[in-house]
């Protein structure tokens, strides 16, 4: 009995190792920022997928910080159309892909609540943050408009860029998570808008 109960142990002990997800950090040479990494198995085909754990904070032509605030971008970084999205990631990195993303929503609890474990413990309003369980580590970065005459959603939702086109012109894929809710939103939204975005490791 005693040996059995050893064997079942151990063996819950693997199949949890083969869940968990790994963390570390990579440094652009660009401009010499440090971000935070997750690398967890993708499930079909035992491969290692690495992502970065903080929004890309890249400065170039199509990027904005929200409100035009400079302050903002440490913790939220910037906020990129998607021609500019597309452009952004580092080498040996790309913008992620719609099929990228679900993955990582199925990953971390399923479309219906991958919010919780994908969110940060801080920083959405009315105290609707995750466990970050994940390491992920979602920000409510918000929106800004294609005219940039307005940024919303600060602290309240999160936008992410894929690099998917729809059918529709002038119009992409993206994911979305909000301040109240475990569920993770996927939608079309104007190439225009200011977004924020994550880069997957090739």
């Amino acid at each position: 009995m005693k040996q059995h109960t050893l064997v079942l142990l151990a063996t819950l002990f693997v199949t949890q190792g083969c869940n968990t997800q790994s963390n570390g950090t990579f440094t652009d040479s660009r401009d010499g920022q440090t971000y935070k990494t997750i690398s967890f198995k993708n499930a079909l085909t035992g491969t290692t997928v690495t992502w970065m754990a903080e929004n890309l904070n890249y400065k170039m032509p199509g990027s904005y910080a929200y409100d035009e605030k400079e302050s903002n971008r440490k913790e939220l970084g910037l906020l990129y159309t998607w021609e500019a999205a597309k452009k952004a990631c580092p080498q040996g990195w790309h913008l992620a892909t719609d099929s990228e993303w679900s993955m990582l929503v199925t990953k971390f609890g399923g479309t219906d609540n991958a919010g919780t474990s994908l969110k940060s413990t801080v920083g959405w309003d009315d105290n609707g943050n995750g466990t970050n369980s994940s390491g992920f580590n979602a920000l409510p970065g918000g929106i800004r408009k294609p005219d940039g005459s307005r940024n919303l959603f600060k602290g309240s939702l999160g936008y992410w860029w894929t690099s998917s086109p729809t059918d529709k012109e002038g119009r992409a894929l993206s994911w979305n998570l909000h301040y109240g809710r475990s569920k993770v939103f996927r939608f079309d939204g104007d190439v225009s808008n200011g977004i924020s975005v994550r880069c997957v490791r090739d």
